[in-house]
């Protein structure tokens, strides 16, 4: 990254920001609909089967562009990258929102999740070049806590909008809101940025690096125990738990939609302190194993303890537990070599994004197996309380699938992130 240099702090912070609320935006057509489940599946006349494979279409795209997003930005700078990719999702929700055809919806979520893909990414990229590289750890959780919002915007915020003006108009007010971010960002971040020390060249290509992060059967594991780990989050808070609430407690989509928020807001106050309890035990894979079983235990009173206020404590202790996932990234980093260690983390983050839109539909196709036959006035499928409970059941048996993985993950603890000692930018990917 090149010409001109960004002048000053708060350019700086300007450049940065935009890059975070374009990820902060992102989260939030990620899990919107989550509050639209019955609109949608009324809409376009499916079954929760089908419903969760139309919301997985995000993340195939979204997971294998994670990767190759470091050396993008790299090419078109950080205006470019950012300004279309927003413009890209803005196009894809729109599709999404106009139409009644099922596949032009579903190429619509893969436009959605084409352009998030080198969100959180440029947050780390950009914050490694316009910062010192000792707040890049702080930016890092920022960046974090910035798509935590995200997620709480998507819950109860959108679930009331959904209500007052209906599903499709949310979605063009959520679009409305995308061009002003691409307005901004092309107003005010430059074409390219220059690093405040000379980064120096890594020799190896690209698809070198690649090959030897997929030798690395660490890194692999590590994506697998962090997809299931993150299955709570990405299958259950994303979009089936606001439905389960509607059934179960028999509430309207508002107040279900906190269910999901709830979830967020422990797992955004869990990753704080995620990294001082795992050097307080000694391991970062000993504390995402303890991670593992405490939300296993919790999520069996979730399903069948039939008291609100207690589910919500559940829920909020669930989202605490899940935060032990973003160990999974410093693992990574630790089982590779400093110049590997941004494509193991883009790797083992592809591989958890890609478990959870294979778990979305699966969800859904288990409903339908229970489901009992019972329809609407409008014909469309109702699912009852019994139809959640066996479905749901899945994620604590795959967070046990998590925890036998994790048997097979080198224990790890570093005394200094490497994230500090290397920035996370495109000669990292490359």
């Amino acid at each position: 990254m090149s010409e001109p240099k960004a002048k000053g702090f708060a350019n700086s912070l300007i450049i940065w920001g935009l890059a975070s609320i374009f990820y902060l935006y992102e989260v939030v057509l990620r899990v919107s609909p989550s509050v639209m489940t019955n609109d949608l599946m009324f809409h376009y006349g499916i079954t929760t089967g089908m419903l969760g494979m139309l919301i997985s279409c995000f993340y195939y795209p979204y997971a294998l562009l994670q990767l190759p997003c470091g050396l993008i930005l790299d090419k078109i700078g950080p205006r470019n990258l950012i300004g279309f990719s927003v413009l890209l999702s803005i196009l894809g929700s729109v599709l999404f929102a106009l139409t009644n055809s099922l596949w032009v919806a579903q190429l619509g979520r893969c436009l959605v999740g084409s352009g998030a893909a080198c969100a959180f990414v440029s947050c780390l990229q950009i914050a490694s070049v316009v910062f010192s590289t000792k707040y890049f750890a702080v930016f890092t959780g920022i960046a974090n806590m910035m798509g935590t919002l995200g997620g709480l915007c998507a819950g109860f915020p959108l679930a009331s909008c959904v209500n007052s003006i209906g599903w499709r108009e949310t979605i063009f007010l959520l679009a409305s809101v995308g061009f002003i971010i691409a307005v901004l960002v092309f107003l005010l971040v430059p074409k390219s940025i220059t690093a405040q020390k000379k980064i120096k060249k890594k020799p190896s290509s690209f698809w070198g690096t690649l090959i030897n992060v997929i030798k690395n059967k660490q890194i692999i594991l590590l994506g697998l125990v962090g997809g299931f780990m993150y299955l709570p989050i990405s299958v259950f808070s994303e979009l089936w738990a606001v439905p389960f609430f509607m059934a179960k407690y028999q509430v309207g989509i508002e107040t279900a939609s906190l269910a999901s928020s709830v979830i967020f807001v422990g797992f955004a106050i869990g990753s704080i302190p995620v990294a001082l309890v795992a050097r307080k035990l000694g391991g970062y894979v000993r504390t995402m194993r303890l991670s593992i079983v405490g939300v296993a235990i919790l999520f069996i009173p979730l399903i069948y303890v039939d008291n609100m206020p207690l589910s919500f404590v559940i829920l909020f202790l669930i989202g605490v537990f899940t935060s032990g996932e973003i160990l999974v990234f410093t693992c990574a980093k630790d089982n590779e070599s400093p110049r590997n260690a941004g494509t193991a983390i883009a790797f083992s983050n592809a591989i958890l994004m890609l478990i959870g839109s294979i778990f979305q539909p699966v969800l859904g196709i288990l409903l339908d197996v229970f489901w009992t036959g019972e329809l609407s006035s409008h014909g469309v499928r109702i699912y009852g309380i019994s139809c959640y409970q066996w479905s749901i059941l899945t994620l604590p048996i795959c967070l046990g699938v998590a925890y036998g993985v994790s048997l097979l993950v080198k224990e790890t603890i570093a005394e200094e992130s490497a994230l500090e000692k290397e920035p996370i930018n495109g000669e990292s990917v490359a």
